[in-house]
């Protein structure tokens, strides 16, 4: 199965990562927006908030490859996800206990975005320790309807939640379908087993 490397990836895709007897990156697909290449969703203090990666627009937007698209490291973007993150899950059970990891990955400044998003993707599955191999493919091809419903930002998930503990839930109740960030931050070590169960 191949996958486009997301950025804070949804439970589902860490989901479809698990179960893939062969994980493939390919990064020869044409960037799209307004999908998890460069956003994630986190529960805010009010409710569901998306995160946003900005991206270095080129003339022939329509034909850059994944490969190719460069992070915009002109606004403080930064900062700004990291203070929307500690508000989100300060008070959330573990996340002191990955603060320090997370943040020395999430604040390096390489040229890519998907550079980016392959580094927090394995500090992410060593936090779940889940033994992670993968290859690159080297040729394009296109994705199946399923891989790319995990990539899609408009796309429903597929799966469904069995309900854990979150932050906020008192006001709004439970939000499924965020980045695999929600989970880790309000279950832990338990995360994993959590994945497990999901359909």
């Amino acid at each position: 199965m191949q996958f486009v490397p997301a950025y804070f990836p949804s439970i589902q895709y860490v989901k479809a990562l698990l179960k893939a007897k062969e994980v493939t990156f390919t990064l020869e697909s044409n960037y799209q927006k307004q999908t998890y290449r460069n956003r994630c969703s986190i529960y805010g203090a009010n409710g569901k908030l998306n995160l946003t990666i900005p991206i270095q627009h080129t003339k022939q937007d329509g034909h850059q490859k994944d490969k190719a698209v460069k992070i915009m490291w002109e606004e403080n973007w930064q900062k700004l996800h990291w203070r929307s993150l500690s508000s989100a899950y300060r008070s959330s059970p573990f996340f002191e206990f990955y603060e320090d990891d997370l943040k020395e990955i999430f604040f390096k400044q390489p040229e890519k975005l998907m550079d980016f998003n392959i580094g927090l993707l394995k500090c992410i599955l060593s936090f779940l320790e889940i033994d992670f191999s993968f290859s690159f493919k080297e040729n394009y091809s296109p994705l199946s309807p399923q891989e790319e419903s995990l990539i899609n930002a408009k796309k429903e998930s597929t799966i469904s939640y069995p309900v854990y503990q979150q932050v906020f839930a008192t006001k709004y109740g439970f939000i499924p379908h965020l980045s695999i960030l929600d989970l880790l931050f309000n279950q832990g070590p338990q995360s994993l087993d959590y994945l497990e169960r999901l359909d």
